[in-house]
């Protein structure tokens, strides 16, 4: 399984914004995506930053999301954002959830 973490400073008075873009236009769309798994959102109102980690069965899987959607969902979002968002990749090694274990 892979996971994928987009972080972002989010424009102050833009939360309720972004958050509602992302429960009307991401979550549906992501979950329409072949081997999309999860998707858990935080944000830090002191800061200003927003984290998105979205969970995927395979790396092959979150590429193609990354290379075909999520250019067109950034461009949903973008008037909530200061920067455009930083995107690092993981391969899940533990999750409780998903019950998965370091070989």
């Amino acid at each position: 399984m892979y996971a994928r973490l987009v972080t972002t400073h989010v424009k102050p008075g833009n939360f309720d914004l972004l958050t509602r873009k992302f429960e009307e236009k991401v979550i549906p769309m992501l979950r329409k995506q072949p081997g999309f798994r999860d998707e858990i959102s935080f944000y830090d109102a002191d800061k200003g930053e927003s984290f998105a980690i979205s969970f995927w069965e395979s790396e092959a899987d979150e590429r193609k999301y990354a290379k075909e959607i999520y250019p067109e969902l950034l461009k949903t979002l973008s008037e909530t954002f200061v920067e455009t968002p930083s995107v690092r990749r993981f391969e899940v090694a533990n999750s409780t959830m998903y019950k998965i274990r370091a070989n």
